[in-house]
């Protein structure tokens, strides 16, 4: 049996896994409510492309994830603007796409499907909910969106989304992104140090604009980016050329090898080369993003991109599950008997909620015999944030 609707999870851990990727031993099913299979493309007309990466991996998805209490959703993409006026715009394009995506859902009995559209315009705002809306009557089930960490264009409708949609999740990373100067890739604060885009502030503006925390997850990285810079310990530093991306593990490993620094503004952990700067998450800096989205701005979950690149890191996911633990406790109203005044029972409290914290790249649809792509499928699956989009 499945496990509950979103609404029904003390609280959501959202995994993307990619389909290069994809393998049982890439999922840490025990620590995860909700898996999305990545992806599909979403075509101008609403047909899909890329099926193969759907249909190859979902039906094993789906029963290992049913198995283990894990809703399992296919996640659709489309990256270009134009395209998506055409689907967006369009309301054939949106049902037959709609369609096509309950169909697929259906065929494996899977629980719902995740949106990635990213490069959104600003008149599309109100075609996106109302895409959402006709997802919902198409029968996908559960719908989630990838949501950028600003919303440059003023296209993401947060109260109407949140109405409509099941799920929220924070695309948070890329604030410093390959094609500019090295700094965290999803830092918590800003401090005296970096610039006020930070988590922090992407949770707090989606909050202000409207949308219900309880259905907010704070997406973060499982990878660091690489800058060529002049001076290695300059903070901040300037890049020389491009960044690349590096996956956890190798980031973690060379880390431990050059020497690990900490910047505490950003809670971000660093490490330097003879020519190199290079900024990543790992167990200590994701656990206390999470703490605090959980804790503090009191949002529905976490979740991550992506899958594997952790190497399914045993001391991350201990972190999380007593981070997770932490917060149910918090959650529970505490009974502190008769007051001194005679009025009963205190109110319950509950820390996660009473305050709200202040706080994308192309990807084109390549084949499916393509090696392991490079930069935007390792790393900026979420965007710059340093610049508009589209």
């Amino acid at each position: 049996m499945p496990p509950p609707p979103f609404e029904g999870a003390t609280r959501v851990v959202y995994g993307y896994l990619p389909y290069w990727e994809y393998g049982p031993e890439s999922v840490p099913w025990e620590h995860l409510t909700h898996l999305a299979v990545f992806s599909v493309g979403a075509n101008a007309d609403g047909s899909l492309s890329n099926l193969s990466r759907w249909t190859g991996r979902a039906a094993d998805a789906v029963r290992l994830g049913h198995a283990a209490g894990v809703q399992v959703e296919l996640c659709v993409t489309q990256f270009d603007p134009a395209t998506l006026d055409s689907i967006l715009g369009s309301s054939t394009a949106r049902a037959t796409l709609a369609r096509n995506l309950a169909t697929q859902v259906a065929a494996y009995g899977a629980d719902g499907v995740n949106v990635d559209f990213e490069g959104v315009r600003g008149r599309q705002r109100d075609n996106l909910v109302t895409f959402v809306r006709e997802l919902k009557a198409a029968g996908v089930g559960n719908v989630s969106l990838a949501t950028p960490a600003v919303d440059w264009n003023d296209a993401w409708d947060w109260a109407g989304l949140s109405d409509t949609a099941d799920g929220l999740f924070i695309m948070g990373y890329g604030y410093h992104w390959t094609g500019g100067d090295p700094g965290p890739n999803a830092p918590l604060d800003d401090g005296d140090t970096w610039s006020q885009w930070t988590l922090a502030w992407t949770v707090q503006d989606m909050l202000s604009g409207g949308a219900d925390p309880a259905k907010v997850i704070v997406g973060l990285p499982l990878y660091g980016q690489s800058w060529p810079v002049s001076s290695p310990t300059t903070v901040p530093g300037n890049a020389t050329g491009s960044g690349s991306s590096v996956v956890y593990t190798d980031a973690v490993a060379t880390a431990a090898s050059r020497g690990r620094r900490w910047e505490s503004d950003s809670s971000t952990p660093w490490y330097t080369g003879s020519s190199s700067q290079t900024w990543y998450d790992d167990a200590e800096s994701v656990e206390i993003k999470v703490r605090w989205a959980l804790l503090d701005a009191g949002v529905g979950g976490f979740g991550f991109w992506a899958l594997g690149y952790d190497g399914n890191d045993p001391d991350l996911w201990s972190r999380l599950d007593r981070a997770i633990a932490d917060a149910a406790i918090a959650d529970t109203p505490i009974d502190t008997g008769p007051s001194d005044s005679g009025g009963g029972d205190t109110a319950p409290v509950d820390t996660a909620t009473q305050d709200s914290a202040s706080s994308t790249g192309t990807d084109s649809e390549s084949s499916d015999t393509d090696a392991i792509p490079g930069a935007k499928r390792i790393g900026d699956a979420g965007g710059c944030v340093t610049a508009p989009e589209g």
